[in-house]
């Protein structure tokens, strides 16, 4: 296996985790990739939400590559110490902007990676669901890809699928989950971060709420949530899910009865406690991996 970064800005990198290409005597195979968005809020970024996750699916025949995107803060030690300052030149739309630069450099750099580039998947979690979702949602528009360093070549930046993990789909401005109760300063920095005010205008909410930008060009999605979940709403993947389908985007959902939030893998290897280890939830990754090969045929 190989690793590689190479840096997109002086705040965003993409970790390559690459695996040997050779799978049999002088028999070489270019593997389909997985761009993965770990969460974090858009504040930081979540440990079991990376590097066990990118392992997983390499385990599973793909090439992982990890986006540290630009963030609210810089480190999670930073965030932690107290500090209630965004860095105010990372905020939404820029790891967007950022996730379509790695889509590009997965592309282009394709032989290098020994990756099909024709065969490139997006995974995020939580924040980086809706990172991955604002990707595969907004792909073809304008308004994002004109602030990219290079002109986009037909449908380069459109993946091949999305893997949305109890994804935050919009800011949950309603301010009833966790998140985003108001005696959490979490909520304040989070609306900061996607809207630039603490007080947006439904024209603000309604611009990052990808529930309301589905057509018929997003990407075919996979996505799954826990019906408990008090960070984020699911009745918003429910609701994107249905704009999928009338839009006829292919899609599956799974929506658990149980689960809470930010399980990962939900395997003992990143388990917090034992209500973290979720074997049937666990089963999710090997789900994902059959929908991705039906994408590809």
């Amino acid at each position: 296996m190989q690793i590689k970064t190479v840096s997109i800005n002086k705040t965003a990198k993409l970790t390559a985790y690459i695996a040997d290409p050779e799978v049999g005597y002088q028999m070489f195979r270019d593997r389909p990739g997985i761009i993965l968005a770990p969460g974090g809020a858009y504040l930081m970024l979540a440990t079991r939400e990376k590097e066990g996750v990118a392992l997983e699916f390499l385990a599973k025949g793909y090439n992982v590559f990890v986006l540290e995107y630009s963030l609210g803060f810089s480190t999670r030690e930073v965030k932690e110490s107290g500090a209630d300052k965004l860095d105010t030149d990372n905020r939404y739309p820029k790891p967007v902007i950022e996730m379509f630069e790695a889509i590009h450099i997965v592309r282009e750099r394709a032989k290098e990676y020994h990756t099909d580039g024709s065969r490139l998947f997006l995974l995020g979690f939580s924040a980086g669901g809706h990172l991955c979702g604002s990707a595969g949602v907004f792909w073809n528009n304008p308004e994002y890809t004109k602030k990219l360093s290079f002109e986009p070549q037909g449908d380069e930046l459109k993946a091949t699928g999305m893997i949305l993990c109890y994804p935050m789909l919009n800011a949950n401005p309603n301010k009833t989950l966790e998140i985003n109760n108001p005696a959490n300063i979490d909520s304040a920095l989070v609306q900061e971060f996607m809207y630039q005010t603490d007080n947006p205008t439904k024209e603000q909410i309604e611009a990052v709420d990808l529930t309301k930008h589905v057509t018929k060009d997003t990407v075919p999605t996979f996505l799954w949530h826990s019906t408990d979940d008090p960070v984020v709403n699911p009745v918003d993947s429910t609701r994107f899910v249905l704009a999928l389908q009338e839009n006829g985007v292919e899609c599956e959902y799974h929506l658990f009865d149980h689960g809470g939030h930010g399980l990962a893998l939900a395997n003992k290897v990143y388990a917090h406690n034992e209500e973290d280890i979720q074997p049937d939830i666990a089963e999710w990754t090997d789900m994902a991996d059959r929908w991705m090969e039906r994408q590809t045929g």
